[in-house]
């Protein structure tokens, strides 16, 4: 989006520095705003201070989350809620706040990356795959709830992509998804990136839809 000259709001919930020097590179199209999803205030406050600062917001791109992994009958219970709670109730409030800012923006989208955990399931990761299966529902429920006012809604839905969040996910796990795709590695940022951005900006015919770029894991 930067390379579009978009102005871009880039959430940081602990690593501050990264957003600070991408802004550094963009003077005047990156904000750094503070966001955690287990703050809910922090979600709200967010919104509030990007429409402040450039008075308007057009898009939102969700790609935020926690993880934590485990066979049910061997996960604590209250950090599988965790996971399920802090993914769901994350993004509920912060659409909920950003919905009337986007009513009033241009060509508005919400684009929430979601994962092909949450269709096709991954032993271990039933609270993952239940936060991100309830996110396709919600979208889609969604994008019925804001046709009228020109809001488009989808789903991003990525493959196994390397990120300090999946770096946690231990090895033996790791080589059965590459075995698994078809493309026989994992996806970069980059290319997930503009899956996103084609979303939030092309797709303007698509509305409740999933792309699941995966490298055909899913197949």
């Amino acid at each position: 989006m930067l390379d579009r000259g978009v102005r871009v709001a880039g959430a940081y919930r602990s690593g501050r520095d990264s957003v600070v020097e991408l802004a550094a590179r963009h003077p005047g199209q990156v904000l750094p705003v503070h966001l955690d999803l287990a703050d809910p205030d922090t979600l709200s406050a967010g919104v509030d201070e990007v429409h402040r600062h450039w008075g308007r917001l057009d898009s939102l791109v969700l790609n935020a989350a926690v993880w934590d992994g485990g066979r049910l009958t061997r996960m604590d219970p209250d950090a599988w809620w965790r996971v399920v709670e802090t993914n769901l109730r994350g993004t509920a409030t912060i659409v909920r706040a950003a919905v009337p800012h986007l009513i009033a923006g241009e060509n508005p989208s919400i684009v929430i990356v979601g994962s092909v955990v949450g269709e096709i399931g991954f032993p271990g990761d039933t609270a993952y795959a239940s936060a991100k299966a309830a996110a396709v529902g919600f979208a889609r429920s969604l994008a019925k709830e804001l046709a009228s006012k020109k809001v488009r809604v989808n789903v991003l839905a990525p493959g196994f992509v390397d990120t300090d969040m999946t770096a946690a996910v231990p090895a033996g796990s790791r080589n059965a998804i590459v075995e698994a795709t078809l493309l026989g590695r994992f996806g970069t940022v980059d290319e997930i990136s503009r899956a996103a951005v084609f979303l939030a900006e092309d797709a303007t015919f698509c509305t409740g839809t999933v792309l699941t770029a995966d490298g055909g894991w899913s197949l």
